[in-house]
């Protein structure tokens, strides 16, 4: 006659061979691939076509993204010529109020420093940023949505939601549009 032990032994053995079979068929079945490494050809039709590009791969250089949340954070903290370093020698800015700017830096930085003056403070609440390369142009861009809080010397604090697109060239910004929502 078996004793308990003795029987249940076999039975254990065989519950932790199947485990350990399903774990290694589970192992070897997983075909899940880095997508990034495999480019799929978009082949669909839209009822638009891109005025810009349609081409674009997300995400792009993450260094950008970094680069260009640098220069956010110098700007709310009032460090406006640590700055310069981040930005090519001419920039194009196309603010949300209509104002377009075409020039060297360090009038970009003067007209920063000249805004950032008129505050007490502000501050960035970051809701999301993605890099991006748009293929067919061969460019990089950074976009990033956020919530600005502004407190100014004289007059009401203002709170903003914010989109801006930053295009890098070179390791280095070149120009950037700024969108906001409307009260």
């Amino acid at each position: 006659m078996l004793k308990n032990h003795q029987v249940y032994k076999p039975l254990i053995m065989k519950k932790l061979f199947f485990l350990v079979l399903i774990a290694a068929v589970l192992a070897a079945c997983n075909t899940k691939t880095n997508q990034a490494a495999i480019p799929v050809k978009d082949t669909l039709k839209y009822a638009y076509k891109a005025t810009y590009s349609s081409d674009i791969t997300v995400p792009g250089n993450p260094i950008n993204a970094q680069k260009v949340l640098q220069v956010w954070k110098m700007f709310e903290t009032a460090n406006i010529q640590a700055m310069k370093p981040y930005f090519a020698d001419s920039v194009k800015y196309n603010a949300a109020d209509g104002m377009h700017f075409y020039g060297p830096t360090d009038k970009l930085l003067a007209y920063a420093k000249q805004d950032i003056d008129g505050l007490d403070s502000m501050r960035f609440d970051i809701v999301s940023w993605q890099s991006a390369h748009i293929n067919d142009k061969n460019e990089d861009w950074v976009n990033i949505w956020s919530r600005e809080r502004r407190y100014p010397k004289k007059g009401k604090p203002d709170t903003v939601l914010m989109q801006e697109n930053w295009q890098v060239k070179n390791g280095k910004v070149i120009g950037f549009d700024q969108y906001l929502a409307k009260k």
